[in-house]
């Protein structure tokens, strides 16, 4: 998360990465989210469903698709504009996980529970 985080301010600023390294990115941190969520899933399992992670989690899937629809402008018209606007939502997304993960840790610490652990690359780190 992180990395994609500052290759999202690097859009913003117009000195972004190639395609090929953007789709990677966009790539990477969508298979780290769709585990932190499916073992987020399994825990809410064994929970009663519903809970407020449950809901940010699809959210999290619904942010997902979004940001690969800005990619898609972004490869089918390749100018600063359209950059920027993939890297202002990326910075929206990556926030927006710190946020919902330190809240996951927080909960869980609250109720002597081990928290949901962090997927490969997605950390409440800034």
């Amino acid at each position: 998360m992180d990395s994609f985080d500052r290759l999202s301010s690097r859009l913003v600023l117009l000195s972004g990465p190639a395609l090929e390294e953007l789709r990677s990115a966009i790539g990477a941190l969508d298979r780290a989210v769709r585990l932190h969520v499916a073992r987020g899933s399994a825990a809410a399992e064994r929970r009663a469903s519903g809970s407020a992670a449950e809901v940010e989690h699809e959210r999290f899937l619904v942010s997902l698709d979004q940001l690969w629809w800005f990619y898609g402008i972004v490869a089918g018209d390749d100018h600063g504009g359209h950059r920027q606007a993939l890297g202002q939502y990326g910075r929206l997304v990556t926030e927006a996980l710190r946020r919902h993960l330190a809240e996951e840790r927080e909960n869980a610490a609250g109720a002597g529970a081990a928290a949901p652990p962090a997927a490969g690359g997605v950390s409440a780190k800034r």
